[in-house]
Parts: structure tokens; sequence; C-alpha cells
């Protein structure tokens, strides 16, 4: 209910701002577009009421406005669905107009005004107001963006100020527990505590109390991933405490991941010391350190993944290599504007490159399969061009291939060899 509600938000708003239902008048102020009177007996209606109940300050405004521009004569079927519609894009108009000049008032008064509005559909608009005026983009970028889809529009904006310096860590958690609910907290807190955990860890450990089952799984592995990226020693001997044994692999395949970014021989030594219980969650980490690892120094990575003594923790090692590093012809591929995959660049060492044969901007026209016909490369998924010129060591592979100053097409037979990447080349 809360995602519809915040999906609502958003494309009303978006809707309003299209059809330019707003313009700003500079430091004079902005001025709303005119909405649709109603009839002079809802005029009249609409006046008594706010008579009824009048209230002072900012709060009795609002609360006044959005119900006015909410307000409708009652109505059935397609008519009442418009007239919801209507009245929805009005009290948007209303919202945004009103707080985009308060957002430079700053995020306390701001938000102090968000929480006298009368309901939280309100809010939301409101805050989504907030968050175009604070970031500067529009809400179709905002949309297009995903934050308010995963986090709803508190948490984006909670992180949009956390991110940019504006609130702290624990600030945004905050605004995450006042608004939010479910899955769109948790992912918010997570992130809270992944920003605070570098500096303060105990800190950032204490936002995910209260939490259970799936959601305190959730926000460790981004405590963990946040603090290990700065401190990963400190990050692993918190999780080698961790008393359940699968959340322990868990937490432990998350510090690697982080570590093995900047220290794979770290990584690759600590990986000794996972937990056993959880395979599955091992051969992951395996296949992500070796991986990293070949990308850099192909040679260590396979030395390395032949000295694990656990055979499916070792294929899968290999797997990670040659997903970095494959046995191949050395050279990247990218889709053509024209529908032909293009050599975009050799790796240097490779057969592709020591053949001299073929150069970078090279279009690859067909490639020979296993029965010597020729399959055309046109329009087909740059997925299974790369498979098909990839293979096992000590075999060729042959091309017909074209460059691009427009030289007649030439065919090239390479051997595939396992593609080496070493220190600092």
């Amino acid at each position: 209910m809360k995602k519809q509600r915040v999906i609502v938000a958003v494309l009303l708003l978006a809707g309003v701002l299209l059809a330019g239902g707003i313009f700003y008048s500079g430091a004079g102020g902005i001025a709303a577009a005119d909405v649709p009177e109603g009839t002079a007996a809802e005029q009249a209606g609409g006046a008594e009421r706010e008579q009824e109940a009048p209230e002072e300050g900012f709060a009795g405004a609002a609360k006044a406005s959005v119900k006015k521009n909410g307000a409708a004569a009652p109505k059935t079927g397609a008519s009442a669905a418009q007239v919801e519609v209507e009245n929805g894009r009005a009290r948007e108009d209303y919202l945004n107009a009103m707080f985009r000049p308060i957002a430079a008032q700053g995020v306390e008064a701001a938000m102090a005004r968000v929480r006298e509005l009368p309901d939280a559909e309100s809010q939301d608009m409101a805050m989504l107001a907030l968050l175009g005026e604070w970031s500067g983009s529009t809400v179709t970028e905002l949309a297009q963006r995903g934050d308010i889809g995963r986090f709803g529009v508190a948490g984006a904006l909670a992180l949009q100020l956390m991110n940019s310096g504006k609130i702290t860590p624990q600030q945004a958690a905050g605004m995450a527990n006042e608004f939010l609910s479910s899955d769109q907290r948790v992912g918010v807190l997570s992130r809270t505590a992944e920003k605070l955990a570098a500096t303060d860890p105990t800190a950032a450990l204490a936002m995910g109390d209260g939490l259970t089952d799936w959601q305190q799984t959730r926000f460790l592995s981004r405590f963990v991933s946040g603090w290990a990226s700065t401190a990963p020693e400190a990050a692993r001997a918190w999780a080698l405490q961790v008393p359940d044994p699968q959340t322990r692999a868990r937490l432990m395949s998350r510090v690697l991941a982080e570590q093995v970014k900047t220290d794979p021989v770290g990584a690759a030594q600590t990986f000794a010391q996972m937990p056993p219980e959880d395979g599955e969650v091992r051969q992951r980490t395996a296949r992500q350190i070796a991986s990293q690892w070949a990308a850099n120094d192909t040679l260590a990575a396979m030395q390395w993944s032949d000295s694990l003594s656990n055979q499916a923790d070792r294929e899968a090692a290999k797997r990670g290599i040659r997903s970095a590093a494959p046995i191949g012809i050395g050279a990247r591929l990218s889709a053509g504007a024209d529908g032909l995959p293009v050599l975009d660049s050799l790796v240097p060492g490779g057969p592709a490159s020591a053949s001299g044969e073929l150069r970078g901007g090279d279009r690859v026209l067909a490639i020979a399969d296993a029965s010597g016909s020729w399959v055309n490369s046109r329009n087909r998924p740059l997925g299974d061009v790369v498979r098909m010129i990839q293979g096992e060591p000590n075999t060729r592979v042959t091309l017909q291939v074209q460059s691009g100053d427009g030289s007649p097409p030439r065919v090239v037979t390479l051997g595939r060899e396992q593609i080496i990447f070493r220190p600092g080349s």
C-alpha cells in the first residue's frame, strides 16, 4: 500500500509539472496555476467548512488548503475517478508551490512543516517537492533513478540529505523510522549503517536494533560491507564472532567481497577462515576473489585456485578466472550501430594482438562453427558471439572481419589461449 501511494504521488506530480502546473516568479515568490473552480454551491460550502473550525498558523493553512483542493462533489464511476485525479493534481500543485521555497529555510525547518501536514500522502507529496529542490533533479529524473521505488519518498530524501552532508546517518535513520515501514525502512537503515560503519561501527550496528529474521540479515550484510571497505581486518574479526553459522558465512563473504577490491592477496588468505558450513556461499566468494584477482594478475589467481583443497571451491575459482580472463583470442567486443560486433580493443600479448592481423575497430562479419560453416554475426546477441569465439585452450577459431576503412573483408584464423593479465598492464 505504501509503495502504491508513493507511485501515485510521483505520477501525479509529474503530470502537474509536465502540464505547466506551476511557475516561479523569482525572488518575488511562487505563483500556482489556476485550479478549476467548483460550482457556486461548492464554493460556498467550502467557505462554510473553513469557517467551522478555523486554525491558526502554518498547520491550519496547510490543512485547509489540502482539504479544499482535495474536496469534490459526490460522483460515481469514471466521473468520480476523474474528479479524484483532478483534485490530486490540485493538491500536488499546492504542496509543490508551498514547499519548494520552504526548502531554502533548511532541513530542520522544512521537515517541521512536513510533519504539520494532515495525512501521510500529503507528507509524501511535500517531501517529493523538497527532494526535487535539494537534489536539483526533475520528478522524471528522480523516478528514473529508482531510489523512490526502492526506498519510498522519505527514504530517498533521507539518503539524498545524508549523502550530500546535510544530515548525519543517525538523522537519516530517524527519518526512516518515522516515515517508513517494512522493507523500505530496512533498506534505508542498511544504507545509513553502511555509511557510519567506517567511523563508528558500534553506533552503526545499533541502528538495526529491533529488526528480525531476514531484516536483520540484510541489515548486517550492508553494515559489514561498509565497515570492511575501510577496516577489513576489524570487520572480519567481528563477523567471525557471529554465532549463527549461516549468517557468519554470509557476512564473511561480504567482508571478502570488499577486501578483494583493494587487497586480493589478503582476501585469498582470509578465505581459508570462512566457515565450511555453507558451501554455496564459499563457492560464490571463491569466484568473486578469483575474478577480481585475475583481472589484475591472472597467473597469481590461477596459482591460488590450484592450491584450494576443496574441489567445489577450486572449480568455482576457475569459473571466476575465466569470467575475467577467458580462454579466447584476447579481444574485447561491443555491439556496433549496424548490428555487427566490433573489436573494441586487443589485450596486449593475446593471440589477436600478436597476430598483427586484427586491430581495434574491426567488425566481425561471421564466425566459423565447429563444422567449418559460416555463422552470420549480424544482429546476433553479443553473448552468443563471445561464446563462439571463446573455447578450450590450444584450439582454433576462424573469423571473417572487415575494417572500418571500407577495405574488403578478410579471413583470420587464430589459436585460443588463456588470456593473461599482468600487474601494471
